[in-house]
């Protein structure tokens, strides 16, 4: 029968490390850590980016969570003549005139806006307002010495169930889907839901870009992981895409492009389709 022997100091006869073993073990460490601490420094930024697309996930579950609970019937998503000033306004409960998926404005200082997000019609699904902002998002207010974070950075296709709906994106040229069912074309994979955008341009919950505005970026999408941006799909899933268009990577406000622009053109058909 085999049996295993004990380590035991050769010094002392006693089980156990001597004070040299310890001393390895402590300079292995501190070496380990040396060199191990560039490489997790550099994982800072896809952590965010990582973070950012589970952000999207969480939010497109709830917004699909809500339609299983109303027949399908997707949440309302309201541009800016549909907010209230006060985020216990009563238009905003559900089956109000404005119930939205997220009420509010977010391009100035407001010490209730984490309140209008909790008035949105998917925060019992989503109860975390962390959740409504990617972590790579450093845009703050100044008041009175202290610095607060924009709330919400993520913005909504303005096709989906648009409140009311807008003549100018979502004429009667372009698809708008109200229900669930309505992603025949271009398909719940092909439909995004939530974008990241930019906050030179963020203001209501609309992200605004189509096929009945040609070439020109209304809203921008934002660009912070290394040139990419967060978005996530009505089949429920998200991804990072990659932008190249030199517009978006300006900071002077909106961007309008004349010419055709390849990442334009890829959001567009991601956006709705020409009926």
């Amino acid at each position: 029968m085999k049996t295993t022997r004990p380590f035991t100091s050769k010094k002392t006869g006693e089980d156990g490390f001597t004070l040299t073993d310890l001393l390895v073990v402590i300079v292995t460490v501190a070496i380990l850590g040396v060199l191990l601490l560039p490489a997790l420094a550099g994982t800072k930024p896809n952590s965010q980016a990582f973070q950012c697309l589970e952000n999207l996930r969480q939010l497109t579950l709830g917004w699909q969570m809500y339609a299983e609970d109303n027949n399908g019937k997707l949440p309302s998503n309201g541009q800016t003549s549909t907010q209230c000033a006060d985020p216990a306004c009563t238009d905003y409960l559900p089956g109000g005139r404005y119930a939205q998926w997220c009420p509010g404005v977010v391009d100035f200082y407001d010490a209730h806006a984490a309140d209008f997000i909790k008035a949105g019609l998917i925060y019992p699904y989503v109860k975390n307002v962390i959740l409504y902002r990617c972590p790579a998002d450093m845009k703050v207010f100044m008041r009175m010495g202290a610095t607060q974070p924009q709330a919400r950075g993520y913005s909504m296709n303005c096709c989906l169930a648009p409140l009311p709906p807008l003549a100018k994106w979502n004429g009667p040229s372009v698809r708008v889907f109200y229900k669930d069912t309505d992603f025949v074309q271009p398909g719940p994979a092909m439909t995004f839901v939530f974008i990241d955008e930019n906050e030179v341009s963020i203001y209501d919950t609309l992200f605004c870009n189509g096929p009945a505005d040609p070439n020109s970026w209304q809203h921008i999408p934002a660009v912070r992981h290394a040139g990419a941006g967060g978005l996530s799909f009505a089949d429920g899933h998200s991804e990072m895409k990659r932008w190249t268009d030199k517009g978006l990577f300006t900071t002077g406000g909106h961007v309008a492009d004349p010419n055709p622009s390849a990442d334009w053109a890829w959001l567009s058909q991601r956006t709705t389709v020409l009926k």
